[in-house]
């Protein structure tokens, strides 16, 4: 009997080791409800540029962008100096966004500033951002920065959580290399400033510059986005990634681990 539960605990040690081994391992396959894009400018090869794409039809399609509009609405209230710089104290209005129970503990620090509010996704701060711009000037900007359909008339403050505005990961990738560029026409300084909240991961080698995104869509799954960039001994490298889970928290559990292993495969990062 002893030997019996033995082997039965090994078998579900193994067992549960490989699923983990797989999770860490999980891409994006063609014919999964997913896409990775990814744009590859190389240094020392006249500007040309290698383009790798999973579930082209996918790569194409317009989705909603989430928190990964948390980079144009950063870029255009630095840009207009709504926000002065990256450590400036926001706030939002707590009657018009109460917070909610269900709300993350890192949704309720005491005070934000843009890097804060950037890394933790801070929506209330975000919706604020947004109204204190004002649509004219998001309007503007979204349609200088040609940001997918440009189409911000569902409502001021959340028309990019599941509303009229829609991007493609495509899309995604090509913004961030025009604004990589400095083809968007903005002030150096909201380009630079807009990295140091971007950055995650910094080596002598690599850089990593990113942003998630996430929300439930309308067949009621959950749809998670992974877009940045990443600077290399080998040039610049522009990626998006977006896939749908039935869940949040199955969602959340790979969304950052996927991307990864595709930019490890392609030798992007280590």
């Amino acid at each position: 009997m002893k030997k019996i539960i033995i082997l039965a605990s090994l078998l579900f040690f193994t067992q549960t080791h490989l699923v983990q081994a797989d999770a860490t391992t999980e891409l994006c396959l063609e014919g999964d409800t997913c896409t990775f894009v990814l744009l590859s400018e190389m240094n020392g090869r006249s500007q040309q540029s290698e383009l790798t794409v999973i579930n082209d039809k996918r790569a194409k399609e317009q989705l909603s962008p989430f928190s990964t509009f948390k980079i144009p609405n950063s870029l255009i209230g630095l840009e207009l100096s709504v926000i002065k710089d990256t450590e400036q104290t926001l706030t939002f209005n707590k009657t018009t966004y109460p917070p909610q129970a269900w709300w993350p503990s890192v949704w309720k620090l005491p005070q934000y500033n843009l890097r804060s509010a950037f890394k933790y996704s801070m929506v209330a701060v975000f919706r604020q951002l947004a109204s204190d711009i004002g649509e004219a000037n998001l309007q503007s900007y979204v349609k200088k920065f040609a940001y997918g359909n440009q189409d911000i008339s569902s409502q001021l403050d959340d028309f990019w959580l599941n509303g009229s505005l829609k991007i493609s990961a495509m899309e995604q990738v090509q913004f961030l290399q025009r604004l990589y560029h400095n083809q968007l026409d903005l002030r150096s300084e909201t380009f630079d400033s807009l990295k140091s909240i971007m950055l995650i991961k910094a080596n002598k080698h690599t850089k990593i510059y990113a942003k998630t995104g996430a929300g439930k869509v309308t067949d009621g799954s959950m749809l998670g986005w992974y877009v940045g960039f990443v600077e290399n001994t080998q040039g610049v490298h522009f990626f998006a990634f977006n896939f749908n889970r039935d869940t949040y928290a199955e969602m959340k559990a790979v969304r950052v681990k996927i991307a990864m292993n595709h930019l490890k495969k392609l030798g992007i990062v280590q």
